[in-house]
């Protein structure tokens, strides 16, 4: 669902820039890439094998969805090649020793979420609406887990089958048992509909919540007037407006590059997982191996991105451990909170 945003307009932007500048110890960056019809994960495992066996590939950089990802990552870990911020939320992905994953895993996301909104919030009565698969599972999982922590437990919670996109009949049910708190932890054609079927049937006594992967509003947009209100965790600042200078950068070299493409969260995580790749096959010196990378990128301590916090990779591989909380205002996430911790 990220698509082009996170690859062309993101990594290869970052890349295009790299290259532009005479490389890495003077080698260019070079991306190869297959489009799948789906997230099955039957296509990914079969991309990844043409990605390694036939293009033979240095490393699988950003691929995306909690499904094709957890497909493909122990035939990558066998054969010791890299997957690199994977931009997906399972912890699937966590403590091992070829992946290095790219977003606030479910269950860090979903601590700060309930921390945030058990506490402060002060809220009781929660409700689920989740894809079923890798994605929407984990973070079930995840929000029963975290909410044990309060003394509380879910009211209600509905799924959703990949590939449909009708959720009426959980949208009544979930209402049914009214909750405080609605989390919607789903792609975004779905939860597009929840929020039009929410206004239509004039449920307003919940508040919609959306995780991570959702808190982009150039898919919540599409739901128009329905998403003002909507609240949820960013794991990224605002790429229109932020005044951190890695952000700054970044919309820079999109003007320049792609002048029609409108800066989303998507690209900007698809730029980062580019930086974050060039520092470190830079640390690795000229005679970069895939163990040599490794080895740099957990040397990482305290990098200064101009995008995240100060980035410090441990035993655990993540590069992502905080978010924000936002609510939609006249088409924009407007944050409520600084970057909230998981730790």
């Amino acid at each position: 669902f990220t698509g082009e945003q996170i690859t062309k307009f993101g990594l290869d932007l970052y890349f295009r820039v790299v290259n532009e500048a005479g490389g890495i110890h003077g080698r260019k960056v070079r991306t190869v890439s297959y489009a799948a019809d789906s997230d099955m994960p039957q296509a990914a495992v079969a991309n990844t094998k043409r990605l390694v066996e036939q293009d033979r590939v240095f490393a699988i950089i950003v691929p995306q969805g909690s499904r094709p990802v957890a497909a493909t990552i122990e035939y990558l870990e066998a054969n010791k090649v890299p997957l690199l911020f994977p931009y997906q939320s399972s912890p699937v992905t966590r403590g091992r020793r070829y992946v290095f994953p790219g977003m606030a895993l479910s269950d860090r996301s979903s601590k700060m979420m309930i921390d945030y909104l058990a506490g402060p919030r002060n809220y009781r009565k929660f409700a689920v609406l989740y894809q079923d698969d890798e994605y929407g599972i984990s973070f079930l999982k995840a929000l029963e887990k975290n909410l044990g922590r309060f003394g509380r437990k879910l009211v209600a919670f509905q799924s959703v089958k990949p590939g449909v996109i009708d959720v009426r009949p959980q949208i009544a049910k979930l209402r049914a048992a009214k909750p405080e708190v609605t989390f919607l932890v789903l792609v975004p054609g779905p939860a597009v509909q929840a929020l039009r079927e929410r206004r239509k049937i004039g449920w307003t006594d919940t508040l919609m919540v959306s995780t991570g992967p959702l808190t982009d509003e150039g898919y919540l947009a599409l739901a128009g007037d329905a998403a003002e209100g909507v609240e949820g965790l960013s794991l990224w600042p605002d790429p229109l407006t932020s005044d951190l200078p890695g952000v700054k950068l970044y919309r820079e070299h999109m003007l320049r590059n792609f002048p029609k493409n409108e800066p989303t969260r998507y690209s900007l995580a698809g730029y980062f997982g580019g930086m974050l790749f060039t520092e470190a096959a830079k640390r690795a010196g000229r005679n970069l191996t895939r163990e040599s990378l490794i080895a740099a990128l957990e040397s990482i301590k305290g990098f200064e991105s101009g995008i995240l916090p100060p980035l410090t990779i441990g035993h655990d591989h993540e590069t992502q451990k905080q978010g924000f909380w936002v609510r939609v205002e006249k088409g924009r996430f407007k944050p409520l909170t600084d970057w909230l911790k998981s730790e």
